[in-house]
C-alpha cells in the first residue's frame, strides 16, 4: 500500500490524500485551499485546465472530468469546503462518498454558498460499515467536530491499516467520540495521518461547548436590549448551545431562512436539533434568502414558514428587544440592523461566536461596534483538538508511524514525538 499527500503537509486546508494498492486508487478528501489572495479563488466559468494551472486543483491523473477516470472512489471526511470543496470537478464516472449528514448539509448550503457545486455520482457512506474499492477497504468512524456527521477514515490493504483523522476535537458536544475512537482502534493502526491545525499554538486549550452554554445563559440573563450573536449556520453544536441557553433564560431565538433550512435538512440525523417551528424559535423573513430557496426549488419550505406564523421582522424584534436573541453572519444585513434600531444600537449586546481570527478583517460587525462604542463579547471554541489532546490521541492509538497533515507546523510533531515521518506534498510513502 502507498500513500501520497497531494496537499496538506505544510498548510491548513485544501486537504487531499491518495491511497493505492496495486492498480486500485482512492482519494480521501478533495478540498478547496483556504484563501490567501485573489489568485487562488474559483471564478465562474473556470475549467479544470484553468484550475490545474492556477494550483487550485492538485495535479492528480485520472480524477477530474475531461480525463479518463482512473480512481475507484473519492471519500469525504466532512462538509467543510477545505475538505469537500473541489468534489464537483471529479469525473462523473467516479463515485464520491460521504455520510448522510454531510450530504444533507451540502445540499442545505447550495442555495447560499457559491462554491457548493453539483457532484455527479454521490454515494452514502454508512459509519462503521466497510466499503471495498478493489484491494482497498475503507471504514468510516464518527468523530467530534464543529460540523455534523464528520468521520475519520480507516483504509486497509496488503495487511496494513491507515487511519486518516480528518478534522477532530475532544471538547464538543460529542466529545465522547474521541475516547470511543481510541478505544476501538488502539494498537491496530500502522500509520496515523493526523490533522495538526493547532500544532505550534502555545497555550491553546479550548473550552468545552457545554461551558459556553453556561456562559451564554449568564449573558442572556443580564440582557437589557437585543442580543446579536455572530455565528455559522453550519456549526450545529453552536446552534444547539444557543438554543439551550435561550430556553434556560426564557428568551426567543431568531434565525434567518438559511439557518432554518439548514436545521430542517439536518433533522434526518438528529431529532434534538432546534427547528423553526419549535417554541422559542422565530424566523426573520429576509427576502433575498427566501428567493434563493425558491430558485432552488424550495418554495414549499418557504411557504411552510410563512404559513406557520413564526415570522419576526425588525419591528417585532425592536418591540420585544430584551427577549430577542438574533443569530446572524457578518454581512450587509448588519446595516439594516443599524437602520432599524437607530440610536438604540448602542445598547445591543454583540456576541462574536466564531473564530477570533476573522475579527480583524471583518467588514460589517467590527465597524458597527467601533462606530457606536460597542464592546463585543468573544464567546467561541474551535473545531480542532488542542496539542495536548493530539498527543493524548497518539498515545492512545499507538500507531507505528505518525504523518502530520492539515498543519503549518509539522515540525512541531517531529520535535515532540519519536515516531513521526514528515512528508512533502506529492511524495510517495510505501507502507
Amino acid at each position: 500500500m502507498e500513500l501520497i499527500v497531494h496537499r496538506g503537509t505544510k498548510q491548513i486546508g485544501g486537504s487531499c490524500v491518495e491511497v493505492r494498492s496495486g492498480s486500485d486508487r482512492i482519494l480521501l478528501d478533495l478540498g478547496l485551499p483556504l484563501p490567501s489572495g485573489d489568485d487562488d479563488q474559483i471564478e465562474a466559468g473556470q475549467s479544470v485546465r484553468d484550475l490545474l494551472a492556477s494550483g487550485v486543483l492538485p495535479p492528480i491523473d485520472g480524477v477530474y472530468d475531461g480525463s479518463a477516470p482512473d480512481a475507484r472512489g473519492i471519500i469525504m471526511s466532512h462538509v467543510h469546503q477545505d475538505h469537500i470543496g473541489l468534489a464537483e470537478y471529479v469525473h462523473p464516472d467516479i463515485p464520491v462518498y460521504a455520510t448522510e449528514g454531510t450530504w444533507a448539509l451540502y445540499d442545505a448550503m447550495r442555495p447560499f454558498v457559491p462554491q457548493s457545486g453539483n457532484i455527479a455520482t454521490r454515494r452514502t457512506l454508512v459509519k462503521k460499515e466497510p466499503v471495498e474499492f478493489g484491494e482497498l477497504e475503507v471504514t468510516a468512524y464518527p468523530v467530534d467536530h464543529s460540523v455534523p456527521d464528520a468521520v475519520a477514515l480507516v483504509v486497509e490493504a496488503d495487511g496494513k491499516r491507515i487511519l486518516y483523522s480528518g478534522d477532530l476535537r475532544a471538547h464538543g458536544r460529542k466529545a465522547y467520540l474521541y475516547e470511543q475512537l481510541i478505544n476501538e482502534l488502539a494498537g491496530t493502526i500502522d500509520l496515523l495521518l493526523l490533522e495538526g491545525t493547532t500544532a505550534g499554538r502555545a497555550g491553546y486549550e479550548p473550552v468545552t461547548e457545554k461551558s459556553l452554554e453556561t456562559k451564554l445563559a449568564d449573558l442572556l440573563e443580564q440582557q437589557e436590549h437585543l442580543s446579536l450573536i455572530i455565528c455559522s449556520a453550519q456549526n450545529l453544536d453552536r446552534l444547539v448551545t444557543i438554543y439551550r441557553a435561550v430556553k434556560r433564560t426564557g428568551k426567543t431565538m431568531v434565525i434567518d431562512p438559511y439557518t432554518a433550512y439548514t436545521l430542517h435538512q439536518l433533522s434526518c440525523i438528529s431529532d434534538s436539533l432546534p427547528q423553526w417551528h419549535w417554541d422559542q424559535v422565530r424566523v426573520v423573513p429576509w427576502g433575498y434568502q427566501c428567493q434563493r430557496l425558491r430558485d432552488e426549488g424550495q418554495s414549499g419550505f418557504v411557504k411552510a414558514i410563512e404559513a406557520g406564523r413564526k415570522l419576526t421582522g425588525w419591528c417585532g424584534m425592536k418591540k420585544f428587544k430584551s427577549d430577542i436573541v438574533l443569530l446572524m453572519r457578518s454581512n450587509r444585513k448588519v446595516a439594516d440592523l443599524e437602520s432599524h434600531l437607530g440610536e438604540e444600537i448602542r445598547n445591543v449586546q454583540v456576541i462574536w461566536s466564531t473564530w477570533s481570527g476573522y475579527w480583524e478583517d471583518d467588514g460589517y460587525v467590527r465597524p458597527m461596534c467601533e462606530r457606536h462604542g460597542i464592546q463585543p463579547i468573544k464567546l467561541h471554541t474551535g473545531g480542532h483538538a488542542s496539542w495536548s489532546d493530539l498527543q493524548r490521541f497518539i498515545k492512545g492509538i499507538r500507531p507505528g508511524t505518525v504523518v502530520p497533515i492539515h498543519t503549518e507546523h509539522a515540525e512541531h510533531f517531529a520535535e515532540q514525538l519519536s515516531n513521526v515521518r514528515l512528508l512533502d506534498d506529492g511524495e510517495v510513502l510505501a507502507i
